[in-house]
């Protein structure tokens, strides 16, 4: 394994754990914000540090993010209703997707167990998840995210369905100061924030945005589901090697080692970490996949003499990448 002296600067920006400067990539900020050009697929962000992994066992997890259950209160903050479409490759509606979102509440803390900081509300249920209707269509009520450490304000989506390539993105408002200095942000080209940035509506009882998804459809023939069993399996992390730094900056908890596991549904293979949901990492050649939603990441699986799969390679670039041998099945 090849332990880097110091992490790739591209990469901490994208992670928005520094503050952007004036060389950061892309626009600092972009100005009205506008509808995207017809049928672009959204652009895929990273999950985050934080998605309220605990929560996602709870009762309440509906569309009404502003209310919980057994609690007769109401979420602190200004109420926001984001509504919006998923769409396809060919701008046609997707029926029966799951859309998740997740975000801080009104003081910009996070419903997750690597975010201690910050204060809680009993009121605001932090994640929630539905299903798109025969128009592609999804709603989601909840309140403006309050600042979270340096990032600029922001909600998380991730949206699923067989057939179609996973997409997790996330929602910016149109003339935020933190715009200008977001690393993740600011690693989008102009047209890409376009995508992703909205303006408000104010002129109802509670701020309103329409913020349409679009996912590309999976075209199937390139691994078949007979290849991808190859790598399935679990592979152990050594956090003790240089990515302790990150791994422990971005969760609040120290690792000394983790599991990723792998698994394949059919011609589709997914990777599952401690601290993070099942995410699909997709085919680029030959033993090696992206995992954009995991930090713009790749995977790369090494085989041994025999010509078996024997380790993972976790890379962003050739002074950043960390190995985690295969565990053998008992």
């Amino acid at each position: 394994m090849k332990t880097p002296t110091k992490f790739n600067r591209r990469h901490w920006l994208r992670l928005g754990l520094g503050v952007a400067t004036g060389s950061a990539v892309g626009l600092s900020a972009i100005g009205k914000a506008t509808d995207p050009e017809p049928c672009e697929t959204t652009p895929a962000l990273e999950l985050g540090p934080f998605p309220p992994m605990k929560s996602r066992g709870q009762l309440d997890h509906d569309a009404d993010l502003t209310h919980v259950t057994s609690q007769n209160g109401t979420a602190k903050g200004e109420l926001l209703e984001v509504s919006g479409s998923v769409l396809d490759d060919d701008c046609k509606p997707v029926e029966g997707a799951i859309v998740e979102t997740w975000q801080a509440n009104h003081f910009g803390k996070y419903n997750h167990e690597y975010n201690p900081k910050g204060e809680h509300d009993p009121n605001f249920q932090g994640w929630g998840q539905v299903m798109t209707n025969a128009e592609g269509s999804f709603s989601f009520k909840t309140v403006i995210p309050g600042l979270y450490a340096s990032r600029a304000r922001h909600i998380h989506y991730k949206v699923s369905k067989r057939g179609y390539h996973e997409m997790v993105t996330q929602l910016y408002f149109d003339g935020e100061e933190r715009n200008k200095t977001d690393g993740i942000y600011n690693a989008l080209t102009h047209e890409e924030q376009k995508q992703v940035t909205r303006t408000f509506d104010r002129t109802g009882v509670l701020a309103k945005i329409n913020f349409d998804i679009h996912i590309r459809q999976a075209k199937p023939g390139k691994v078949t589901e007979k290849v991808l069993q190859a790598y399935t399996g679990k592979y152990k992390l050594d956090c003790t090697g240089g990515i302790e730094k990150l791994v422990n900056r971005l969760y609040g908890k120290e690792f000394t080692s983790m599991i990723i596991e792998i698994a394949n549904q059919g011609e589709t293979l997914y990777m599952t970490m401690p601290f993070t949901p099942t995410m699909e990492v997709v085919w680029k050649s030959k033993d090696t996949f992206d995992a954009n939603a995991f930090y713009n990441m790749s995977l790369v699986f090494k085989r041994g003499a025999d010509e078996k799969v024997n380790r993972l390679v976790l890379a962003w670039d050739a002074e950043s990448s960390y190995e985690a041998p295969r565990i053998k099945s008992l």
